[in-house]
């Protein structure tokens, strides 16, 4: 039977397979009348993820009523990388039934699902037919740009903190100049933030609640909105959606409220506990099952896997897996999409013929939606406990009996002296857990329903000693936020510090370190600071490459590691590039960098030569390794299958006999670049011996990439060469196409049609043509397909020559928004924020012109940025350079054709 009803019901059975829970249309009937609540309080198991859909079907629906003051952006924060996945598969499912209506599986959702597909699009600028853009850190959608193409259009955005909380800052890790304000604009403008499980981050909450604060003040148009996530909060909080008791009959609550869960507390000295959890674990291998192991220390996890591992004799591989915070992404992620144990408790109805092992920390604690039959654990605070018990027995079930053994060291609760905020909020904990009903002698009920009375219970206080101890809160203030929008001083400058403790604040917790390993390392050993700073944040190390510990472990392992190298090659040492969070490189020797005496590794990456070693095959940081094994560079890896989105690293050899090119990773050989790759970086290897009659020529280490990433990461590289009359007709069509989707003030949608038209005229200058390869500088190019090197401008920028064009503009100069059209010719490459560099300068004009141009510049940045609020102001820059993009991939028949002919 095909459902023909245009209501919620229908809609989220079409997204989702299931008609949703009272509470669901509860939100969803508060999203109709702009009445979004500050939180979502839920027991785990739940499905707050299906936040996701609701707000998508009311955005949708609000847009066939024309009644569109939903955010077009919902953005999607989780505090573990693991949990991306999880969410990302709600999403994917969701745009595969959007993308592809009348597939036979879903077929009687087929009329519902065009009509949800249609009003989206009805949202978008048109700029493409995809009813919504995903973005999230999982391999493959890796930030596939796609939230960026068209501001119009619906998009989902899942991150970490450190992801998005760092680009809403204006200071986005590994950012350059460019994006910097365009990723904090388009997320700071018409975005729903949901963070879930905000009650474990609650420095992010109160930045998130700052920013929103000083947003209203500024009367920025479109200010964030926010929804927070939790199973459990800290504190008393008005508009709460939670549990009504009408929700009690929804099936699928009872079922999880009623899930049997038995606990038993066991008290053991420090020294036994790996040995103890193995040996409780061990209890359920009579009887297949899955076991979830959780302690709290990545070197316990190992502990508790290698005794494991003794107990189960040579198979232990095929039933144990190990999943840590502290293991690189790619072995990571691949643990997640392929291994058979994650897979097993991922799967709540994939039966196991003999018991396996999941041996996590705090990396598989939160918002994954595992579901295990038994649990063990070692003793932790009641926020997170509540997260453990929340991955067992989650579905409940007639016949399932969940039994959870918790660990405590009754010598680590004995320490009255010298005992920590955090252990005692375990001793809280502790007390708190002793208090569950007895079902017999020793065992507590630990069900949701007994978990959920006694959390009612307790007062504020008392909750609040057993929950983690709150990091202190770094207060932020307008000067900050003013300081942190200077996008356009790189270098690093007084009252703008590092953003990472607004995130997360100031903890206890020990200072951390990333590594990552790439190959050409060790060919970049007489690269300048400038030179690597551009290559790294061209071809940027991205979160599938990297692994995270704590400094004082990096440190020690790669001491570690050298000395090992040390015992073969009594002179081995190895270059070593240091990133910071702004992807500024420093160049160092491995030596160097273990010494006593440096002390900048906290919170940078190191990145190693692939000879140096250091990791194992499962992704954990290991001194003892010391091959170059081919696993240890990923940088291409994940790209491989994608054909759009793709990078690759080339040798370029220049010699008298014409080209050669040699691919980094395969060894793969040709007499030109592959042709459907385009050049973005480029450092020079080695070059032509002066005074000489050698045949060999200058060496390049080049990066090729995809045209689609190449138009992304510079804007100014196009699928196809365009004139400065072409680029501007199609920027100025893209611009309004753009500003009628979104229904911007008219005012302001004609300042950025006027910026468009004179955006690029400053290309016009001889020396610009020249460096864009124009042959025919009678007609001048506003893109090209091939540039030479940036040092062939001299350091010109066409922007400020455009600029001071337009200034020069009797129709400019008298328009009543002539200061925000300046503006947004001039920041549209990230520069004015405040500033130019006095290498810019256009010759075009006298030096006077020139300077009192760039004056006015750092004033106008000032005023407008008061007048439309920070990101407000962002927000108008990233629709202008969004149209850009637009326009650098718009391609004609004629070009289309030809490039077909080509291929």
């Amino acid at each position: 039977m095909t459902i023909t009803n245009w209501d919620f019901n229908t809609a989220f059975q079409a997204l989702t397979d299931h008609l949703p829970m009272r509470w669901q249309d509860r939100l969803h009937q508060l999203m109709m009348q702009s009445r979004l609540p500050k939180v979502c309080e839920l027991p785990t198991g739940l499905g707050k993820t299906s936040v996701i859909p609701i707000w998508l079907i009311s955005l949708a629906m609000r847009a066939g009523n024309e009644s569109i003051d939903l955010p077009r952006r919902l953005i999607y924060i989780v505090n573990r990388r693991t949990v991306v996945d999880q969410a990302t598969d709600v999403v994917l499912q969701i745009r595969n039934r959007l993308l592809d209506p009348d597939n036979p599986s879903w077929q009687t959702h087929t009329q519902t699902l065009t009509r949800l597909a249609n009003e989206l699009r009805k949202l978008s600028a048109g700029l493409d037919d995809l009813p919504l853009a995903i973005s999230t850190l999982r391999g493959e959608l890796a930030d596939n740009e796609e939230w960026k193409a068209d501001p119009a259009r619906p998009s989902i955005i899942i991150g970490t903190i450190d992801m998005v909380g760092s680009k809403l800052l204006f200071s986005g890790y590994g950012d350059g100049r460019y994006h910097r304000p365009h990723h904090a604009g388009l997320i700071g403008q018409d975005s729903l933030i949901v963070h879930d499980e905000a009650h474990l981050t609650p420095t992010f909450s109160n930045l998130l609640r700052n920013v929103i604060e000083t947003q209203r003040k500024a009367n920025e148009s479109r200010p964030v909105q926010l929804l927070e996530l939790s199973a459990t909060t800290r504190g008393k909080s008005d508009d709460v959606l939670t549990l009504e008791p009408e929700d009690h009959e929804d099936e699928i609550v009872r079922q999880r409220l009623d899930a049997k869960k038995s606990l038993r507390l066991h008290k053991i000295g420090t020294d036994d506990l790996a040995k103890r959890i193995a040996e409780l674990a061990g209890k359920h291998d009579a009887s297949p099952s899955k076991v979830l192991i959780y302690v709290r220390s990545p070197k316990t996890a190992q502990q508790v896997l290698e005794a494991l591992g003794e107990k189960l004799g040579r198979d232990s591989d095929l039933r144990t897996a190990l999943l840590t915070g502290t293991i690189r992404g790619h072995e990571r992620d691949r643990l997640v999409r392929e291994n058979p144990v994650y897979q097993a408790l991922l799967n709540h109805d994939q039966p196991v013929e003999r018991t396996v092992y999941l041996v996590s920390t705090s990396a598989g604690e939160v918002g994954i939606d595992l579901d295990a039959d038994h649990l063990v654990c070692d003793l932790t605070v009641l926020d997170s406990m509540i997260q453990r018990l929340g991955r067992v027995n989650r579905r409940g079930g007639e016949n399932r009996l969940a039994m959870v053994d918790v660990v405590a060291e009754e010598d680590e609760m004995s320490l009255k002296d010298k005992i920590s905020d955090f252990h005692q909020a375990m001793r809280a904990t502790q007390t708190i857990l002793g208090r569950l009903p007895f079902k017999d002698d020793s065992v507590h009920d630990a069900g949701p329903r007994s978990m959920g009375d006694l959390l009612k219970s307790l007062d504020e206080d008392e909750k609040s000693r057993a929950f983690s101890p709150k990091p202190d809160l770094q207060p932020v203030t307008d000067i900050l936020f003013d300081n942190w929008s200077l996008t356009s001083i790189r270098e690093s400058m007084p009252g703008r510090p590092e953003v990472e403790p607004y995130l997360h604040g100031l903890t206890n917790d020990p200072p951390e370190t990333y590594v990552a390993w790439r190959r050409e390392v060790a060919l970049l050993g007489e690269a300048g600071a400038e030179t690597l700073r551009d290559w790294f944040r061209a071809c940027r190390i991205e979160a599938h490459e990297r692994l995270r510990n704590g400094t004082d472990h990096v440190k020690k392992t790669l001491q570690t590691l050298l000395e090992t190298h040390l015992k073969k090659n009594k002179d081995c040492d190895f270059p070593v590039v240091l990133l910071n969070e702004r992807g500024d490189a420093e160049q160092h020797c491995l030596s160097e960098i273990v010494g006593k005496e440096f002390s900048r590794l906290e919170y940078r990456t190191v990145v190693l030569p692939v000879e140096a070693g250091g990791l194992t095959q499962s992704g954990i940081l290991d001194g003892g390794i010391t091959e170059p094994a081919s696993y240890l560079d990923v940088a291409e890896t994940d790209r491989l299958k994608q054909r759009e989105n793709r990078r690759e690293r080339w040798f370029l050899t220049e010699t008298e006999g014409g080209d050669q090119w040699e691919q980094l990773v395969t060894g793969e050989t040709a007499s030109s670049p592959p042709h459907d790759l385009h050049e973005l970086e480029r450092v020079m290897l080695q070059a032509v011996p002066e005074g000489t009659e050698e045949e060999r020529g200058a060496k390049y280490l080049v990066l090729m990439v995809s045209p689609r990433r190449s138009t992304l990461e510079n804007p100014e590289i196009a699928l196809a060469t365009q004139t400065v009359e072409q680029h501007t007709g199609y920027i100025e069509d893209y611009i309004k196409r753009i500003t009628r989707a979104i229904k911007l003030d008219p005012d302001l949608e004609e300042a950025l049609i006027s910026a468009a038209r004179w955006h690029d005229r400053g290309k016009a200058r001889p020396v610009w043509q020249r460096f864009a390869c124009n042959p025919s500088p009678v007609e001048p190019l506003a893109k090209s397909t091939k540039y030479l090197h940036g040092r062939a401008l001299g350091g010109y920028r066409h922007e400020f020559g455009s600029l001071m064009q337009a200034a020069a503009d009797d129709a400019i100069r008298n328009h009543r928004k002539r200061d925000l059209i300046l503006h947004l010719i001039a920041a549209h490459h990230g520069w004015a924020r405040p500033h130019f560099e006095t290498s810019t300068l256009d010759n075009s004009y006298t030096t006077q012109e020139n300077q009192d141009a760039a004056a006015e510049v750092m004033r106008r940045f000032g005023q407008l940025q008061q007048r439309f609020g920070r990101w407000g102001l962002a927000w108008l820059e990233s629709l202008l350079r969004c149209a850009d993009i637009a326009a650098s991939k718009h391609l004609t028949a004629a070009q289309m054709q030809s490039q077909s002919e080509e291929v």
